[in-house]
């Protein structure tokens, strides 16, 4: 890297959620990329053990790491209207990850449509069919563009890169197969609050059966991921790729560790 490249760091920023691509991008961004912070996204329905993975590795890797709380409370949403399905993973994704990305738009001297925020994520090209259709290595948005710099890797590259260069790996991978940074249920599975058990979260597991008895709900909302992701949702998810970018395993089948 140039040093006039190193001095535009202050702007690019590596999005972390606990999965094994985002641990994978980050490294790259820091080490050879402009990147010097890591930003994880707290949507309030994640495991505290992902987000001490998070911690634990911004502090291997030696940078700053900031954590953006979502505001919105997602138990009071799933008390009065029941919890969501995929329809309304759009609509949550902007609640729970968008508006805080605004925030970081918005301290990188942005105002209005426009900033100098540049977001490294770890989209992959052969993740989901989904993820082919809407992600590109780079990719503008209308306050920030997206860089995905292992977009072409496979899950074997990634993990030979885990292993050659130490990173600190999330127990979750092999436990669940995935990061447990959101827990919206938009496009769970019910089997999930088993595997929670399984994996030695039976407290999350519980939460949510709590809050399926707490909600006001009396049809179908009234359970958690009780959506099915149909072709018609598919097509609509396609039009929004940016919600893809942080929400790249809504509905995939975990192969040992989750990628963003």
């Amino acid at each position: 890297m140039s040093d006039a490249d190193k001095t535009d760091r202050g702007n690019h920023v590596a999005l972390v959620s606990g999965g094994m691509d985002s641990a994978v991008t980050a490294h790259v961004s820091v080490r050879w990329g402009p990147c010097d912070l890591l930003v994880y996204l707290d949507t309030g329905t994640g495991l505290d053990a992902n987000r001490e993975y998070v911690e634990q590795f911004a502090d291997t890797l030696g940078v700053q790491l900031w954590t953006l709380r979502t505001h919105e409370s997602y138990e009071e949403r799933v008390t009065d209207d029941g919890f969501p399905g995929p329809a309304e993973h759009g609509r949550m994704y902007r609640k729970l990850k968008e508006r805080q990305i605004g925030r970081l738009a918005t301290f990188s001297g942005g105002r209005g449509n426009t900033s100098d925020l540049h977001l490294w994520t770890g989209v992959r090209r052969q993740e989901s069919e989904r993820r082919m259709a809407n992600v590109t290595p780079e990719q503008d948005g209308p306050r920030w563009t997206w860089h995905a710099p292992i977009h072409d890797w496979t899950k074997t590259e990634c993990r030979e890169y885990v292993a050659r260069f130490d990173l600190p790996r999330n127990d979750l991978w092999d436990d669940l197969g995935r990061s447990g940074d959101c827990f919206c249920g938009c496009f769970g599975s019910p089997e999930e609050k088993i595997d929670l058990e399984a994996a030695g979260h039976a407290d999350h597991a519980d939460w949510l059966r709590n809050l399926e008895r707490e909600t006001e709900a009396d049809d179908e909302r009234g359970r958690w991921a009780w959506g099915a992701f149909t072709e018609v949702e598919t097509r609509a998810e396609r039009i929004d790729g940016s919600q893809m970018t942080l929400c790249s395993t809504c509905g995939a089948v975990p192969d040992g560790g989750d990628s963003r």
